[in-house]
């Protein structure tokens, strides 16, 4: 397959604010064209705001855009007996040379070159092409096939220029142009002779940074996309033998779906299915989702969730074109790199380097994959039920209801933890200024909430189905980020007077659950901050288990759920609290066997009070002295 990039419409398109930027890539590997794109970003002004975004609004492919049978020149095809590495050759439109020198640096010392890293040990190529020579546009955007050829030839004239999305694409990477003069045969090469091509590369990448059209929008993000995961493509794969997974015509293409405006997949890839689905009043309802069934997926799908029946794993059902079919489901890996949006702590797990396998184009090394907790054998009821259904299940048996949440955000916040256990986090449950639609109306029951209003209920990320659950976010102060709520960055230390909780930031803390607010005791004065039920907290492995420090006094964790008694002297003021310890095993690779603590110690430390010391030096004489002074002991020297 190979990319053609439409004529015509598809300019470079300046918008009206030419002070906004935006990095525009456009991909090219083994003959298939991928455009990374952008979308908006929410903005609030409130105190706490949540760190989601849109959906990503991923440009599919259309069938102008996908081209099959890609000409490659037979004299630089190397063939190889094993897999080798993905190569990536970055090129860089002019505009990036027009950036700021700290933005240019930035974008070509750093940003690309990490990403470009990690991908080129991720994937090896199965079939390393040769030398890359793209195709010209057409003028008309209109093309014939001849029999037997692999070139495409344009109805009438070559376009003057050849885009990658806006970016200009260079003449030296170009074929001949190939026309049919009149829409007729006899056809043929003109002009200039191919190129030199693309040495030494798997995979184009071409970078730029224009303000185009697509782009006005403010507060633009990058889109998340992977080399092969779009609906555009599935119909496209192939086994590990090559073999197409779904049907193809005499001229190598698969059948095309209209209604779609996609290449029609076999269900060899993707498989509609009914799920019965939970919903308030006790109500069951048919829910209808996409999976991909591909081997590979299947089986790391089946490991990660602990669900031996899964039939595959499913694809995104909402947020519209670019969105639905074309990212894993937000409500089943919310966090894995390609949902649908960001909302925290994105990893690329082996589901997603299981689909770039079964593409037939890459080979992964799993061993680059970052770990993935959100649904981690969690079995079947959590990834083929509703979110109420887990829910309702989890109450029954007393449980956690995690990954989901039950817990309005209000003033003051209810605070927990992130799945991962790495983050504060807050429930996002809220209310819609609508009611949700049938589908997705889960609760029976919320605290407080009158029964017309719980239709109005859900979570706040539309692509998780409305399932509500715990999330990271940010401080702000009067509109002004302040600081986010990741346990592992040392920059969101709180102030030392605002630290309440004892906490401590930094690349060893976790989130721990509260047991009880903090509260901060000096002489006759007691604190206590509205916002609690979780902090940061570095913990450390030992033989014996767990350890939880809080300044530098640690707490060892006999058992999950222990509660630890903290009481702790910090910049002249004494914070008593209690935290639950968690599961040894959640961060240490070797643990001893779980045993009930020793008897609670409940030795504080003494409160700070103002005295009076009547002190009696050599020099014969009293001296009255007033100090603040920690009631350890009092020592009065006489002479």
């Amino acid at each position: 397959m190979a990319p053609e990039w439409g004529g015509g419409t598809g300019s470079s398109g300046l918008g009206p604010r030419p002070s906004r930027w935006h990095w525009s890539c456009s991909l090219w590997v083994r003959g298939v064209l991928l455009l990374l794109s952008g979308f908006r970003a929410s903005a609030t002004s409130i105190p706490v705001s949540l760190g989601s975004s849109p959906p990503c609004r991923h440009h599919v492919p259309s069938d102008t855009e996908v081209i099959n049978k890609v000409h490659l020149k037979a004299n630089h095809v190397v063939k190889r007996d094993v897999d080798e590495h993905l190569r990536i050759k970055t090129v860089y439109d002019k505009s990036i040379e027009e950036l700021l020198p700290e933005k240019r640096y930035l974008v070509k010392n750093k940003l690309f070159p990490q990403a470009i890293s990690y991908l080129e040990k991720t994937f090896q190529v199965r079939r390393p092409a040769g030398t890359i020579l793209l195709s010209r546009q057409c003028a008309t955007n209109q093309y014939l096939r001849k029999e037997n050829d692999p070139h495409r030839y344009c109805t009438g004239e070559c376009a003057e220029r050849t885009k990658c999305g806006p970016i200009i694409v260079p003449e030296e990477h170009l074929q001949q142009c190939r026309v049919c003069r009149g829409g007729k045969w006899p056809c043929g090469a003109v002009g200039v002779p191919d190129q030199e091509g693309v040495q030494d590369a798997d995979f184009v990448l071409y970078v730029g940074a224009l303000a185009t059209e697509r782009c006005s929008h403010e507060n633009i993000i990058s889109c998340s996309l992977f080399f092969g995961f779009s609906a555009g493509l599935f119909a496209f794969y192939h086994d590990k033998d090559g073999n197409p997974l779904t049907s193809r015509f005499a001229d190598g293409l698969p059948p095309f779906n209209y209604s779609l405006g996609l290449y029609q997949w076999s269900d060899k890839v993707v498989r509609k299915v009914e799920r019965l689905w939970d919903v308030r009043d006790n109500k069951i309802v048919s829910h209808t989702v996409y999976l991909l069934v591909t081997p590979r997926v299947v089986d790391e799908a089946r490991k990660h969730f602990n669900c031996p029946i899964l039939e595959g794993m499913e694809l995104e059902n909402q947020g519209g074109m670019g969105t639905e079919l074309n990212h894993w489901e937000k409500r089943l890996l919310e966090n894995e790199a390609m949902t649908g949006s960001h909302t925290q702590n994105r990893v690329l797990s082996r589901i997603t380097l299981a689909l770039m396998e079964d593409t037939g184009w890459y080979k992964a090394n799993y061993s680059m994959a970052e770990k993935l907790d959100w649904g981690r054998g969690m079995g079947c009821d959590f990834v083929k039920k509703s979110c109420k259904f887990w829910i309702d299940q989890q109450r029954k048996k007393r449980q956690m209801l995690s990954p989901y949440c039950d817990t309005l955000r209000s003033n003051p916040l209810q605070l927990t933890c992130r799945q991962d256990q790495r983050a504060v986090a807050v429930c996002n449950l809220q209310k819609f200024p609508k009611p949700l639609p049938r589908e997705y109306q889960y609760f029976d029951e919320l605290s407080g909430i009158p029964a017309e209003d719980l239709p109005y209920y859900g979570g706040s990320v539309e692509i998780a189905d409305y399932c509500p659950f715990s999330q990271e976010f940010s401080w702000h102060l009067s509109g002004e980020y302040q600081r986010s709520s990741d346990c592992r960055i040392l920059e969101n230390q709180p102030d030392l007077f605002k630290n309440y909780g004892a906490e401590k930031y930094g690349p060893h803390s976790v989130c721990l659950i509260q047991k009880s607010a903090f509260v901060m005791e000096k002489c006759e004065r007691k604190l206590s901050y509205p916002d609690w039920g979780s902090g940061c907290y570095q913990v450390s492995c030992s033989p014996q288990g767990l350890k939880v420090w809080v300044q530098d006094i640690s707490y060892l964790c006999s058992r999950a759920g222990q509660v630890l008694p903290v009481s702790i002297q910090m910049n002249g003021w004494i914070h008593d609290g209690n935290l639950l310890c968690p599961s040894c095993w959640d961060f240490c690779e070797l643990c001893p066997p779980e045993t009930d603590p020793p008897a609670t110690n409940l030795t504080r430390a003494l409160p700070l009070v103002t005295v009076m010391v009547v002190c009696a030096g050599p020099s014969q004489f009293l001296l009255q002295c007033f100090q603040s002074v920690q009631l350890t002991s009092l020592f009065v020297e006489q002479h």
